[in-house]
């Protein structure tokens, strides 16, 4: 079967002349590791363009790109390959909401959205809707969609340098223009337009 050195170099960033090298092991000893780990990078290419149609039918929105975008920014401890983990700490971050000037700021607003009901004025994160994304999505799915909120979490950090503060405390007005630029809805549409996120319905009526 004849197969693009590109997308393996493109995904993997594996030198071209290292595969060309590999591929020649191929005939010869099919037992060599790295004729192997080819077979399986190019099984998981195949994979991971099946996952992605997948994700694709599924309702997530921009607003449910940014709060997992955010929700892993901030929360690096997280371990965010457990499902259950990763929702667990997504609920904790969606009721984090603080009373300094810093959760004044308009790119706080945009994650702590949602006034509780109980006249204490506290806000919390919408995030009901991105559980019940996650819960639809079966682990290969989900493996997948995390891959690609890190993606966009490392090219973020590659421009802007995050501060090591609790959340948002200590956080500059300079430092939240900064944040609120690099993870506009008009940057993670653009950079999400393979996932088609310009869905708004709810996943449950």
């Amino acid at each position: 079967m004849r197969f693009s050195y590109k997308h393996l170099v493109d995904r993997f960033l594996i030198p071209r002349p290292t595969l060309i090298e590999w591929q020649k092991r191929v005939k010869k000893d099919k037992e060599n590791w790295r004729v192997k780990h080819l077979e399986y990078l190019r099984e998981q290419l195949i994979i991971e363009e099946m996952t992605l149609e997948e994700l694709k039918a599924k309702p997530i929105s921009s607003d449910d790109v940014f709060l997992a975008c955010v929700f892993l920014f901030f929360n690096k401890q997280c371990d965010y390959m457990q499902k259950n983990n990763f929702k667990k700490d997504l609920r904790a971050f969606a009721y984090a909401h603080r009373d300094g000037v810093e959760y004044k700021h308009d790119f706080a607003k945009k994650i702590w959205n949602i006034e509780l009901n109980d006249g204490s004025g506290r806000k919390i994160s919408n995030y009901y809707k991105l559980i019940d994304i996650l819960d639809s999505m079966t682990a290969s799915q989900f493996g997948f969609f995390v891959r690609l909120i890190k993606q966009f979490i490392e090219k973020i950090e590659e421009k802007v340098i995050p501060s090591h503060t609790d959340l948002l405390d200590g956080i500059t007005w300079q430092e939240m223009h900064m944040y609120e630029k690099a993870f506009s809805d008009k940057v993670i549409k653009k950079h999400f337009s393979f996932l088609c996120i310009n869905h708004q319905e709810p996943l449950f009526t």
